[in-house]
């Protein structure tokens, strides 16, 4: 019984290696990516709450290297502070946006904060 847990540990370590080298760039392990990501649903919360289809393309550059993680939309990037990487998410805010990804499926949340209005947008971004 001992054997089999020990097993079972050891593959979980390497299966969390694995997923944790497949975020990783392929040339060097050191170069920024770059994903492409479409916005498909916006939620805008002032007084009343709404939802509407919307279908708006953003790139996200992720740099595990240097722990940076920069959102351009609407032609204007902008660097999140706060950035954590883990083996599921990929996480970064500023006063005024957020962003958290599931690092597996690049389903993504994006927000914006605004003295009379929040934004909520849900949408993936292409991992390969």
């Amino acid at each position: 019984m001992g054997r089999r847990l020990l097993r079972r540990q050891a593959f979980d370590l390497k299966m969390a290696a694995v997923v944790a080298l497949s975020l990783l760039p392929t040339a060097g392990r050191t170069a920024p990516r770059q994903l492409d990501c479409e916005l498909t649903t916006i939620e805008s919360a002032t007084d009343l709450n709404f939802a509407e289809a919307e279908s708006r393309r953003i790139v996200v550059t992720v740099d595990q290297a240097t722990k940076t993680i920069a959102v351009s939309q609407d032609g204007v990037a902008g660097p999140l502070d706060h950035v954590t990487f883990s083996q599921l998410t990929i996480n970064g805010y500023t006063n005024t946006v957020s962003l958290g990804m599931d690092a597996s499926s690049g389903n993504l949340v994006l927000q914006s904060y605004g003295p009379n209005a929040n934004k909520t947008e849900f949408g993936a971004c292409n991992l390969k």
